[in-house]
């Protein structure tokens, strides 16, 4: 099945609503991140995805550019760790970065609080994809893409979702070592209002088959690339 994308948000009811409210702020994390709670102020609606001053409950940044920034003196990967306030469906995600600091790819993992660097090394996700190349954004300045998450089964019911970033483009180019940048992030879908509860599961490594394929070849198309 390809993997489709829409820009700007033109399918807002196919998609659902920004759930950025059911986003249980105080307990969003990420490992690796450059400056601790950074994570939190890239969570952002799509409307003020590109406001420099973003208010976080009793957080307010404006001393520092809101951007979610790897180490500088370890590997580009992040992971991002979003719990919700009440189970959520998660219908699509956007992501927007930095020129080449962008991340290449995503894996997501639901309902998991556990999830390191050790972890992604076996466990299969829930769903993975490539995305855009940011040369394919520069004509549309604040442009984003929202990324349907396929197979939708898993992402029905979540309390929380995982977000593992593997390098970015400048990265896998062959650069010198580049840090992951992060701008912004948009989850879309439906609340439940079901409030959410500690997971207590036994969960399986179970090989899973790949739903995605690059959404790039599309957009080339749609530029006439």
């Amino acid at each position: 099945m390809a993997h489709t994308h829409s820009h700007d948000h033109e399918h807002a009811e196919e998609y659902g609503f920004c759930l950025q409210p059911q986003i249980e702020m105080k307990d969003v994390r990420c490992l690796n991140e450059e400056r601790t709670g950074s994570c939190k102020l890239v969570l952002k609606t799509y409307r003020d995805r590109l406001h420099a001053i973003h208010d976080i409950g009793d957080e307010i940044s404006t001393t520092h550019t809101l951007h979610l920034i790897s180490q500088a003196d370890g590997d580009p990967d992040l992971i991002l760790y979003i719990p919700f306030s009440e189970a959520v469906s998660i219908k699509s995600v956007s992501i927007m970065g930095n020129g080449m600091n962008c991340p290449r790819s995503v894996k997501l993992y639901v309902n998991r609080d556990d999830i390191d660097f050790a972890a992604v090394e076996d466990l299969p996700p829930a769903c993975e994809f490539d995305l855009v190349h940011p040369s394919h954004l520069e004509e549309e300045e604040g442009s984003s893409i929202d990324y349907p998450l396929r197979p939708a089964g898993p992402f029905q019911n979540v309390s929380s979702v995982t977000f593992y970033f593997p390098g970015n483009f400048g990265h896998e180019e062959g650069e010198e070592y580049v840090q992951t940048c992060i701008s912004y992030i948009g989850l879309k879908g439906r609340g439940t209002a079901v409030k959410r509860e500690a997971v207590n599961a036994t969960y399986e490594k179970v090989a899973q088959i790949k739903d995605h394929k690059n959404p790039g070849a599309e957009l080339m198309g749609r530029f006439g690339v």
